[in-house]
């Protein structure tokens, strides 16, 4: 049910209160509202740079500990059968507290937290129909996939006897889960890793490039948050929920950027050789994927970013020319690689030969191309849309739609221009002749500002031209 301007103000003066009176600090941060569900946090007055803007002393944080220490969060750790998520603990303890009402210490707390994760936008939420819009997107299988990941840990736990005596639905189990998804951090307090939910810190919205940085204070005993640089009065309080595209935003927040350098395309390859040779290392490739999302055994997912280079958190190409170059090895160089594993665990991440590069770039845009024949709409289409700003308005889910599937095509269509581009050059007999070519001087003259030139240029000055220099 939506909420009046008028109730989530006094809601709102209810929770500032019952943070003031436990002791927390943020003389110059007001609560905004924009939206039914939307809120945000703002500067009520200018602050400078190095200011500590919020102290939100312990008591008033909920630790997954603490999940695990109540006496439900123990007799689900006796009677569960297999592997419990920290976010489960957390998600008990919030239904625990949440079953208090107004007895709840957190009570304040909880009268501003949504109330219908609809209202957010996720696609878990959407009808057949909206689903429709993001057919074929990796954005979707990550929904799909969240949802069946919290229906799969309700089976495993509502069975628990102490969770039965609850009266608690999977419908609750939902909320509270989604609730804790959307507004967990991660810190140390007292040497010890320890996810942690923190009021009025968790209405900070997103951006890349924040201007806040947050830990937990072992000295004062408290989750605090600073300052980088100077804020004028009414700006925005951000965080940075990650480096995540809209893939992940829109399922686990339910919002899409309009531009998102972290936007990623799907690869579906083999699990084996092509050629059906054996590879000892391939097992040890990390490659990125959604950890909601199990592997089937039949095919390897694998999530890139336009950064060929970037790996880990920031999930880029480089497991992808990792896994690839690894697929396509002849012969003689499975030898090489086989006799470099003992130097390195996985001797592909380092390009292999002209002839290898070749070929996983054949193979990334074959690969690629596969993808983007599923799609019912081309980007050309989806970009004619997104300036249709009546029929596609901002912060509608078919925007957001329009911009999930649009994030990931882009990706993809990278992945083909850049083979397209670098196949050419890998085919030369030396760095000269690429000098020579039309289209060396075209990547050279790319905006090094755009993501086609940025990485166009740093794959072909780390891998491209080595290896024709080395005559590999």
């Amino acid at each position: 049910m939506a909420v009046s301007d008028i109730d989530f103000h006094q809601r709102v003066e209810i929770l500032l209160k019952w943070l003031r009176d436990s002791g927390a600090r943020f003389p110059k941060v007001e609560i905004s509202r924009y939206a039914e569900e939307g809120r945000d946090l703002r500067a009520k007055s200018p602050i400078n740079a190095g200011e500590e803007i919020i102290y939100i002393p312990r008591k008033c944080i909920i630790e997954v500990q603490q999940g695990k220490e109540c006496k439900i969060g123990q007799a689900v750790k006796q009677e569960a059968k297999g592997w419990v998520s920290g976010h489960t603990y957390l998600a008990i303890r919030m239904l625990m507290e949440r079953d208090l009402g107004p007895k709840s210490f957190f009570a304040p707390w909880f009268k501003v937290l949504p109330t219908d994760y609809k209202a957010q936008g996720m696609p878990q939420y959407w009808s057949d129909e909206q689903k429709a819009e993001i057919r074929h997107t990796k954005t979707l299988a990550k929904a799909n996939a969240v949802v069946v990941a919290i229906e799969e840990m309700w089976d495993r736990i509502s069975q628990v006897s102490a969770i039965k005596k609850t009266g608690w639905t999977l419908k609750d189990f939902a909320w509270a889960r989604y609730t804790v998804l959307t507004r967990t951090f991660g810190v140390e307090i007292e040497k010890k890793e320890a996810t942690v939910m923190v009021p009025l810190a968790d209405m900070a919205n997103h951006e890349f490039d924040r201007p806040s940085r947050w830990k937990y204070d072992d000295v004062s005993k408290g989750f605090v948050v600073k300052i980088v640089r100077d804020l004028d009065k009414g700006m925005n309080l951000t965080d940075t929920y990650g480096s995540k595209g809209n893939d992940s935003f829109l399922p686990f927040y339910g919002f899409c950027l309009e531009n998102n350098e972290f936007n990623q395309g799907r690869f579906t390859l083999p699990v084996k050789h092509i050629n059906g040779l054996h590879v000892p290392f391939l097992s040890r490739i990390a490659v990125s994927r959604c950890a909601y999302e199990p592997e089937d055994g039949k095919v390897k997912n694998i999530d890139a970013t336009t950064d060929t280079e970037a790996s880990g958190s920031k999930r880029g190409g480089k497991e992808l020319f990792s896994y690839c170059r690894a697929l396509v090895l002849d012969s003689d160089e499975m030898k090489r690689m086989v006799r470099r594993q003992s130097k390195m665990k996985r001797p592909t991440e380092n390009p292999v030969s002209c002839v290898n590069e070749f070929r996983t770039l054949d193979l990334i845009k074959t690969t690629a191309l596969r993808s983007l024949e599923r799609f019912s709409t081309t980007v050309e289409e989806d970009e004619t849309i997104l300036r249709d700003t009546q029929r596609c308005k901002r912060f509608s889910w078919y925007r957001n739609a329009v911009l999930a599937r649009l994030g990931e095509k882009r990706t993809l269509l990278f992945y083909v221009k850049l083979a397209d581009t670098m196949i050419p050059f890998l085919s030369c007999k030396s760095y000269r002749a690429i000098t020579s070519m039309k289209a060396y001087k075209r990547v050279r003259e790319a905006d090094r500002e755009t993501e086609w030139g940025y990485h166009a240029n740093k794959y072909l000055e780390k891998v491209v031209i080595p290896l024709v220099k080395a005559g590999k």
